[in-house]
């Protein structure tokens, strides 16, 4: 009978995103809009809404037929919140209704209520004494005296989530292992070169024209249709199906295009999902969602807000002798892949670079912020902004070039011979000096450095009639096949089947066009068939799908062995046997030899992309406006099938960067070069690349520019003003030290 089902076509989800969840369309349509918790924290008592009209629906988790929550890797996320609230703007309630501006004038009339009974039995006893009490002083210190409204609201889980670490990572290398942390910190730093100390934060802002997300969804029979821009469909039917007490085959996930650059999270896309799914199973009506702009970026931000401090110490000879990194992760009230986010932050932290003495202490901890998920392609990417700033500062204190610098620190040499992390990088020095030379940086660094000194040191007004200008390099990688995967299981499978009329047919999730092309480029070449033959089939059986996020690893690489095995295994037997052909091969993606869990060290990714930015920036003194005057990008991202596809994908993503540099505004470019190193390393990711360096190559330009560090982006027009009259009232106030030390 199962064999049977599973051959019905009903019974098949596309795991190809078709359309947006926006377009969707159902005749009867009604609009959805979230009542969220005004408040952090509290019991929720009961969500209302008085005079609901005729045609209009609300839900809470009350009227839930099923689960109340959904749990991935143990940790649980409610649908609605009940209970006690976990963060300001909670998701307590669903309301909706077939005109969309009057559901929101009824959300305004939401009616919530907390657990104020100690607050009101006071006040009653108060009451109470006053009757018999003449004296007005009296009542009035009685009423002093009553506790407040946030001592009386339930508040035993803010006792438990206030601020909870739930994962740590350390890494201990050179000194840092044999001494005490201060003994090392003494030896290092007392007695080092140059130093340097800066904390580094960068946010990631999500662009105003984007789609924000949501969901759409229809009721046909017994049969439930959810279109999302879900990356999770597995756990998204999952959850649908267990929330709304149905079975899995009663749910279609439809997968829809994410208008975001970065995806917003996986379980927080789920949530969403079953919200709207619960809307229109209980109403039996067509339901949309879109979230508002303000929610997008309130509660929907793409990975988890990161502080990273660096210690540096660095030799005069260009050595680093000792990075001490502390990194502070805030996930929000929720996240279900905190320790994988510690780690992989922490892996980054010291880039591919190789430190005399390393210390590495990450923790996240719980706030009372919204949930925050995990973003596959740039989880690395605070960790790089903060090490390449932090090295270009130290390259302005030694006067040691930037590529000279990280060059040198590379390299392994005697006293880094056992380096906790293993990072393959590829051709690291071709890519640098592509991108130097390209860009004429060293010529144009030497001469806005000098200019910049110059300035600082004879000039102490914020305003010149000349722009300021600077440039910027950062150097970063972005792995394919994380080693130390903790969070979900290794199912990375194809099948591969050539057919009688020698069509060939790869059986996997579809991934984006230019990783399609290299697929198609490498089964063309081991089968000699045209490359319009080949296609990608995504059909599944509602309970075959693959059970882990798309792109969860970026296992871009292993799928193209995987690929290529298959065809290797095809050709080898066409000529021996009818056709057609099936071949399946699944990725073995944890080899012990590479990667040991235990001791946190070795090799941790399959392979990596490399990519060197140089930014070159022009500040106007008067409106404060950034313009960058050339942006030149250099990478090696291994074997490289089509080279065109793969310039439209990073300039597409430098323009989509571009809006999220500056809050509120896209900085101008004048020019993009963008080349790339021959290579025959495996085939590597692309997408991510530009945000994993040209934050760094940006931040560190503008900062030359200004003569003062910015530690943070996305920056503003206010904190550029701010930095440059810093640095004159402190320019102001040496000149005065100094004058008055020549009056005594």
């Amino acid at each position: 009978m199962a064999a049977k089902k599973n051959s019905s076509k009903a019974n098949f989800r596309s795991l190809e995103a078709s359309g947006f969840y926006s377009d969707a369309e159902k005749e009867g349509c009604l609009y959805a809009a979230l009542i969220r918790s005004p408040a952090p924290s509290g019991k929720v008592k009961s969500v209302t809404i008085p005079d609901l009209p005729e045609g209009y629906f609300m839900l809470s988790s009350k009227d839930l037929p099923g689960a109340k929550s959904i749990s991935a890797n143990k940790t649980v996320t409610k649908i609605f919140g009940y209970g006690n609230v976990s963060y300001s703007g909670e998701p307590l309630g669903i309301l909706f209704g077939p005109d969309e501006t009057q559901v929101y004038k009824l959300l305004d009339t939401a009616n919530i209520t907390f657990d104020v009974e100690n607050l009101e039995s006071a006040l009653n006893n108060v009451i109470n004494q006053q009757e018999e009490t003449a004296n007005f002083k009296e009542f009035l210190e009685q009423i002093n005296e009553m506790p407040s409204l946030n001592e009386v609201i339930d508040k035993s889980h803010v006792e438990e989530n206030p601020n909870v670490v739930v994962a740590t990572r350390e890494v201990k290398y050179g000194l840092y292992k044999t001494l005490s942390l201060a003994q090392a910190d003494t030896k290092l730093f007392d007695n080092a070169d140059f130093t340097s100390t800066d904390t580094w934060k960068e946010k990631l802002l999500t662009p105003k024209w984007q789609e924000t997300e949501g969901a759409f969804a229809y009721t046909e029979g017994d049969k439930i249709h959810v279109y999302t821009p879900t990356r999770w469909t597995s756990f998204t039917q999952k959850s649908v199906a267990q929330v709304l007490n149905i079975n899995e085959e009663q749910v279609y996930i439809h997968k829809t295009k994410s208008a975001g650059i970065y995806p917003s999270g996986l379980v927080r896309t789920t949530q969403l999902a079953v919200q709207v799914a619960a809307a229109s199973w209980l109403s039996k009506k067509p339901v949309r969602l879109v979230l508002s702009q303000f929610e997008q970026e309130n509660y929907m931000v793409p990975g988890v807000l990161t502080e990273i401090t660096y210690r540096t110490a660095l030799n005069k000879d260009g050595r680093l002798k000792a990075l001490k990194i502390i990194i502070d992760i805030d996930i929000g009230s929720s996240n279900p892949f905190a320790q994988e986010i510690t780690d992989r932050i922490a892996i980054a932290a010291a880039s591919y670079y190789k430190p005399e003495n390393l210390y590495i202490s990450a923790k996240a901890h719980t706030s009372k912020n919204p949930p925050t998920s995990i973003s596959m392609q740039i989880i690395e990417s605070q960790a790089f902004f903060a090490i390449e700033n932090e090295l270009q500062k130290i390259s302005n204190q030694s006067k040691i070039f930037p590529d000279e610098l990280r060059l040198l620190n590379e390299k392994q040499s005697v006293t880094t011979k056992d380096f906790p992390f293993n990072i393959p990088t590829g051709d690291v020095e071709s890519v640098i000096q592509k991108a130097l030379q390209e860009s004429d940086f060293n010529r144009k660094y030497a001469s806005f450095h000098m200019e910049a000194i110059d300035r600082a040191e004879k000039d102490s007004k914020p305003f010149f009639a000349l722009p300021l200008r600077g440039i910027g390099v950062a150097t970063a990688y972005i792995p394919s096949g994380y080693y130390g995967q903790t969070s979900f299981t290794n199912d990375t499978k194809v099948e591969v089947t050539l057919n009688a009329d020698e069509k060939l047919v790869i059986h996997t999730i579809r991934p984006s066009e230019v990783i399609q092309d290299i697929w198609k480029s490498s089964a063309a070449e081991i089968l000699q068939i045209p490359k319009q033959n080949i296609q990608i089939n995504s059909d599944f059986p509602y309970d075959q799908i693959p059970e882990r996020p798309e792109d969860s690893y970026s296992s871009i690489s292993i799928m193209n062995e995987l690929v290529k095995k298959c065809c290797t295994d095809i050709q080898k037997k066409r000529f021996h046997q009818p056709l057609p052909i099936t071949a399946k091969r699944g990725g073995q993606l944890a080899p012990r030899n590479k990667w040991d869990k235990d001791n946190f060290c070795g090799t941790p990714f399959y392979t990596t992309s490399f990519i060197t930015t140089v930014v070159e920036v022009e500040l106007d003194t008067y409106t404060y406006n950034e313009k960058i005057k050339g942006i030149w990008v250099t990478m090696d991202c291994g074997e490289l099938f089509d080279e065109a596809a793969a310039r439209r994908t990073l300039k597409l993503e430098i323009q989509q960067e571009l809006n999220m540099l500056v809050k509120g505004k896209t900085v101008p470019c004048d020019a993009i070069n963008i080349s790339f190193i021959q290579s025959s390393n495996r085939s590597g990711q692309v997408g991510g690349l530009i945000h994993n360096s040209l934050p760094a190559a940006f931040s560190s330009a503008l900062s030359l520019a200004l003569t003062s560090q910015l530690t943070e982006l996305p920056c503003t027009e206010d904190l550029l003003f701010q930095l440059i009259r810093a640095r004159t009232k402190e320019k102001n106030e040496t000149k005065k030290s100094e004058n008055k030390g020549a009056e005594e």
